[in-house]
């Protein structure tokens, strides 16, 4: 697995604590043994008791200065809609500064508290002369072998999501697409094999339209192949993602303000990435997993592909370049054109920032998810991982036959018919004919402007949970 990048320690009983604030949930308000059992002052245990029967229906928290288990500052919280426990909790969490310890007792809860404690503490630092590490704990008394595996296997989890966020807020310099293979391929894959394809290989098997993408950058493409084949009796999934390191819109060029948060355009991919890892070391999986990532950047220069021209994708098809800023898909198609060609799976889940057509249709709280295996698509909507959220947006045969060109088989934009998520997907499904298509559009939930629940402001990371926990056996309905 990858290195865990945040400190965290699981003690089995509170007397153990060493941190600055000691958080305690009040579980149930008709329940304070705990609090008596532990000798509080009668002035903070009478603060509890009103506290509880004033906020009867509401969400409080009491903080005191009084030393608690070597603590300097205890924490007492009550959560009264478990519907928002994840959010709520993870928003306590953000307002506390320091070093933070969190007692539970409530074991059906642990992933849910590790989410809001791990991912709340989350800063990108790594730019910064003066850094200001945290030091977190988790305190479960009683703890047996299930629950020290659940908060072991967890902790892997979110330790991949902090490594998607950071690779999403590295500045584009540092992450140009061959840099960031040689990165990828280090990462301590042990059952999955990785396997690189380089500018000479992409021209020789015809990676037109991600050639085309990469043409005015002086930085050549890439492609990596991921491999996790656990059992050939089982069928096979894959993952495409769209690695677009910097996307300055090409020959037709974003406007300046368009461009500054660009460096997140490979967000898709590294979101497949991240998934990835998090699975390398489990057995129990519903299928095998075939993964692609296109690298490249959308650059300006005296070779960059220009409007109207005409490229031949992988799979045959003639796309007509109808906006050098509708990138995104030219990349992802000749992912798919190759995925179904070279290992047939059942269906293809892309992922990718796709549009910001998804952000004005459904914000920044939830990711558009569009394709022709319903079925899968309604696993996932109705099994969406913590606080993950996806909306179904509609693909239709109209919109499917409005992408159609006149003078070539597709074009890769169509004006005037709005709808630009499900356009985008629509153009998709012309470069797979036998597999079927699940698209995640991440563009608003990927990248925010604002936090949100354990979301921070830039990199989120999102998607990483919703499907690793999919490709896992034991975690779904079969």
């Amino acid at each position: 697995m990858v290195a865990i990048p945040f400190t965290i320690e699981v003690l089995d009983a509170p007397e153990n604590n060493t941190l600055e604030n000691f958080i305690i949930e009040v579980e149930e308000l008709s329940n304070l043994d705990f609090f008596k059992r532990v000798h509080l002052p009668e002035d903070i245990l009478s603060e509890i008791e009103s506290k509880s029967q004033e906020t009867e229906k509401s969400s409080f928290i009491i903080s005191t200065y009084h030393p608690f288990f070597h603590a300097k500052k205890l924490h007492i919280i009550y959560i009264y809609d478990k519907k928002t426990y994840t959010k709520e909790l993870s928003e306590t969490f953000g307002k506390i500064k320091g070093d933070i310890a969190f007692y539970t007792s409530k074991k059906d809860s642990i992933s849910s508290i590790l989410d809001s404690l791990i991912l709340t503490t989350y800063a990108f630092e790594q730019f910064l002369t003066k850094k200001t590490p945290r030091k977190l704990a988790l305190i479960v008394e009683n703890q047996n072998d299930t629950i020290r595996a659940e908060i072991a296997d967890r902790i892997d989890l979110l330790a991949c999501i902090y490594w998607v966020r950071d690779m999403v807020n590295m500045p584009a310099s540092l992450k140009y697409p061959r840099r960031l293979a040689e990165q990828i391929m280090k990462l301590p894959f042990r059952n999955t094999k990785v396997t690189l394809m380089e500018k000479k290989e992409l021209e020789t098997k015809g990676f037109n339209l991600i050639l085309g993408v990469s043409s005015g950058s002086d930085r050549d493409p890439c492609v990596l192949i991921f491999e996790r084949i656990i059992d050939k009796n089982l069928p096979t999934l894959a993952l495409a993602g769209k690695w677009v390191t910097f996307d300055a819109g090409g020959l037709q060029i974003k406007p300046d303000d368009g461009m500054l948060d660009m460096k997140c355009d490979m967000a898709g991919a590294a979101t497949v990435v991240g998934t990835l890892l998090s699975l390398d070391n489990k057995t129990n999986l519903r299928s095998n997993i075939i993964a692609t990532i296109g690298l490249t950047e959308n650059l300006l220069g005296g070779s960059a592909m220009k409007p109207l021209d005409i490229i031949r994708g992988y799979n045959g098809k003639t796309v007509e370049i109808g906006h050098t800023d509708a990138e995104w898909r030219l990349v992802l198609a000749d992912l798919l054109g190759y995925l179904e060609s070279m290992y047939h799976p059942e269906t293809i889940i892309s992922v990718a920032t796709l549009t910001g057509a998804v952000l004005h249709a459904l914000g920044q709280n939830y990711a558009g998810i569009i394709g022709n295996n319903q079925e899968m698509m309604m696993e996932i909507l109705a099994n969406p991982a913590g606080e993950e959220r996806f909306w179904q947006l509609p693909l239709d045969a109209d919109m499917i036959e409005k992408t159609k060109g006149e003078i070539s088989d597709v074009k890769n934009i169509t004006s005037g018919y709005k709808a630009g998520s499900s356009m985008g997907a629509a153009f998709l499904t012309h470069f797979v004919k036998e597999s079927k298509l699940v698209h995640l559009d991440i563009a608003g939930t990927a990248y925010r402007t604002s936090s949100f629940g354990y979301f921070p402001k830039d990199a989120t990371g999102f998607g990483v949970m919703t499907l690793s926990e999919f490709f896992i056996k034991k975690e779904r309905s079969e």
